[in-house]
């Protein structure tokens, strides 16, 4: 894929897996929403997650996001990941959006911001690669 492809690629709504690191050193995978803003990845999860640990432990991360259908595809985003609380609602709305559109994605934000405790990762990427069966 070229870097345009990628960019496009990442601004669809999939769901990514993304890898942490345990403390013995295994790794943790998890399914996110994410959101890709052309530099960086930003992914809420709950304040409780073993990913949040995780990151906070060691930095390292990597995210897989691959089509299921054809044509078939991946991008591959590793980087360190950052935990902040800057930014949540706007993050959690941004998302939920456009994962469930905008009626849906309003009705699950008001819930969700009502019963759980978000943080916001933020995956700076050191390598991105992608590949497409075109």
């Amino acid at each position: 894929m070229t870097q345009e492809q990628i960019h496009e690629y990442l601004k669809l709504p999939m769901i990514a897996d993304l890898a942490t690191v345990n403390p013995d050193g295994s790794p943790h995978v998890a399914p996110v929403w994410f959101r890709w803003d052309g530099d960086v990845v930003k992914v809420f999860t709950q304040t409780t997650a073993v990913k949040v640990r995780n990151i906070r432990n060691d930095a390292r991360v990597s995210m897989a996001v691959s089509k299921q259908d054809a044509p078939y595809g991946y991008v591959i985003v590793s980087g360190t990941g950052e935990i902040s609380n800057e930014g949540i609602p706007d993050e959690v709305r941004a998302m939920a959006i456009h994962y469930k559109g905008e009626e849906e994605g309003e009705i699950y934000i008001q819930q969700a911001m009502r019963e759980m405790e978000f943080c916001l990762l933020t995956i700076t990427p050191t390598k991105i690669i992608g590949w497409l069966d075109e």
